[in-house]
């Protein structure tokens, strides 16, 4: 019997994620060997990561645009956007859940609290990082910009400390989506997901039930 499916994420979604992804690894992995060619020895020159760092960075660009533009467009950004009202009671159930303190969690929408947040915030990181890159790709043209930051060597810990968020908040990301499910993860290629999928517990249903979702 085949599954009946339900569209999760639209083409646009998913190919500005994978993009995105795309673009903000191979900053992640080039910009490390920019910093310690020595210590991270996965180029054997110089000129090719930093060919691929600049690259990608107009990719990243690009892409965060675009996903903005697509996210007021499409009415998207209520799902990916934290609300400090209405999403941060939203978290004690959800840590509950994650720390298998629960056993199911409310319906939080289509992400919930903790991935909202994550998404929000990436887009003021790559923003940092977008800004702060282009002071150190061109250090002269944007002198003033590279001072009103404390210099290139604030603008450099800045830099290096921001791609250690982003590393950090991917892995958690990755966490997230699988302890959903694995149907899930792969909504993120196919763009559908089982119509029955458990996606938490209504309000309505808790109240028709009287079940609880903190036991």
């Amino acid at each position: 019997m085949i599954k009946e499916m339900e569209v999760r994420h639209s083409i646009w979604i998913r190919i500005f994620h994978w993009t995105n992804m795309i673009a903000i690894t191979l900053l992640i992995l080039t910009g490390y060997y920019i910093h310690s060619p020595h210590g991270f020895k996965l180029f054997s020159n110089m000129d090719t990561p930093r060919m691929l760092h600049f690259a990608m960075a107009y990719v990243l660009c690009v892409g965060v645009v675009g996903r903005v533009y697509y996210a007021i467009v499409a009415k998207d950004a209520k799902n990916i956007v934290f609300s400090i009202k209405e999403d941060t009671p939203k978290f004690p159930s959800m840590i509950k859940y994650y720390m298998f303190m629960a056993d199911t969690h409310p319906y939080y929408g289509k992400y919930n609290p903790g991935q909202k947040m994550m998404y929000t915030g990436w887009l003021f990181l790559a923003l940092i990082q977008i800004i702060t890159g282009f002071v150190l790709y061109k250090p002269q043209m944007f002198a003033a910009l590279g001072g009103f930051l404390g210099g290139m060597i604030a603008v450099r810990v800045i830099h290096y400390v921001v791609t250690w968020l982003f590393v950090l908040s991917v892995l958690a990301h990755v966490y997230l989506d699988i302890s959903e499910g694995i149907p899930v993860l792969k909504s993120m290629f196919t763009g559908k997901l089982p119509a029955d999928f458990d996606h938490g517990v209504h309000e309505d249903h808790e109240l028709q039930t009287g079940e609880s979702i903190s036991t």
